[in-house]
């Protein structure tokens, strides 16, 4: 039986893991699993562009979505992203299937950079936020997410 996951554990865990699918899979276990949800944003904010940086002609993409680890729904993020920056066939698999974005884009080696990380209060509906920005095992800016992360993780 794992211990509980508390929020200070997920925020320590998410500054140092590569992706939000590789660290609640080790915390919660496998498999993550994603619920696509209808985009209700904009196709891109200002933030997502400031750390994106596209390029003249590079096009910003926008995916909502439910992370369920070992059958837990466990986060819902807002994730943008550069297809372009995509090795082929990664994009296709984000638009038309239920992987999680850090488990199609691994072989990129990526890695976070958290930019905002909050603890709320325990009257939100939500334990942790976050935004980060994914770079490539190059550094390059492939993503910017905001993720907000379940208040507690049964033991």
């Amino acid at each position: 039986m794992r211990p509980p996951v508390t929020r200070q554990i997920l925020l320590d865990a998410l500054l140092t893991g590569a992706t939000a699918t590789s660290v609640l899979e080790a915390l919660i276990g496998p498999p993550v699993v994603v619920r696509r949800l209808l985009p209700a944003l904009p196709p891109h904010t200002a933030a997502a562009a400031a750390q994106l940086r596209p390029l003249p002609g590079e096009v910003i993409q926008f995916r909502r979505v439910h992370l369920i680890a070992a059958g837990i729904d466990a986060a819902e993020g807002d994730l943008w992203y550069i297809p372009a920056r995509l090795w082929p066939g990664m994009q296709d698999a984000l638009t038309t299937t239920d992987t999680p974005f850090g488990a199609v884009i691994a072989p990129l080696g990526p890695r976070r950079l958290t930019l905002i990380a909050r603890l709320c209060a325990a009257d939100e509906p939500h334990g942790l936020e976050v935004a980060a920005t994914v770079l490539s095992a190059q550094g390059q800016p492939i993503a910017y997410v905001e993720e907000r992360f379940a208040a507690s993780f049964p033991a």
